[in-house]
């Protein structure tokens, strides 16, 4: 697999990387096991007629049944990994979707690199909900805001380097980052759940970064499952 075709850069120093996706049908003329054919195919399991010779038209017909009706668990039967690098203050909120299992890289073990997140646009309070961001702000401030940002997240960094040097444990020192700094990790989950998060985190409401991981993760999926991503858009999302 070359990791330049599935992956998405995000961000300033973000990214996502579609690892593998992997349904319950092996096929190695593919690059991933998955297809559009396989929730439909673990749904007739229930008849124990798993595997027929069956055109796609009748996969895709009994998946946007199953969709359209709440009949979930059949897309559990694939299952995505995916490799992000994430500012902290995303990844938790990402961790808050308790239907993926994750592997972080360890401040305790590993020095971090000296990658933090300034955002392009500035967001500014919302006048009219209690959450959220409108871009109404001068670019003066928005300019200052990220000069001082960017000014403490290096001077932070500094004083984490050189602690480590000093013998202090990583453990300790990575208290000087910043919620802005960079973690990276592996998702493992399940297309159902995976769904159900891209619902909710590609959505006006979320907030930009956590939208701007969704977006880039749909777009990685849609080559390698198009017809199943084109019905969750269609009955999850409304946009067909």
């Amino acid at each position: 697999m070359n990791i330049h075709e599935t992956k998405a850069p995000v961000l300033d120093h973000g990214f996502v990387i579609l690892r593998n996706i992997a349904g319950p049908t092996r096929r190695a003329d593919q690059q991933f096991d998955a297809s559009d054919a396989d929730p439909a195919n673990a749904a007739r399991m229930s008849f124990g007629q798993m595997d027929g010779n069956r055109t796609h038209e009748d996969e895709m017909r009994l998946n946007r049944y199953l969709m359209k009706n709440h009949h979930d668990t059949p897309f559990e039967a694939i299952v995505v990994w995916l490799e992000y690098k994430l500012p902290i203050f995303v990844a938790r909120q990402f961790v808050r979707h308790r239907t993926q299992a994750l592997n972080e890289v360890s401040g305790r073990y590993v020095t971090l690199p000296a990658e933090w997140y300034i955002p392009e646009v500035v967001g500014g309070k919302a006048k009219d909900k209690k959450q959220g961001q409108e871009d109404n702000l001068p670019e003066d401030t928005q300019r200052r805001f990220k000069e001082r940002l960017s000014d403490q997240c290096a001077a932070s960094y500094d004083y984490y380097e050189n602690f480590i040097d000093h013998g202090v444990a990583p453990e300790h020192a990575r208290l000087f980052l910043h919620l802005n700094h960079y973690t990276h990790w592996l998702s493992t989950v399940n297309l159902r759940n995976l769904l159900g998060f891209l619902w909710l985190r590609d959505h006006g409401h979320a907030q930009a970064e956590a939208q701007a991981y969704a977006q880039a993760i749909t777009n990685l999926l849609e080559p390698h499952i198009p017809g199943l991503m084109a019905t969750y858009r269609e009955l999850k999302r409304g946009e067909i």
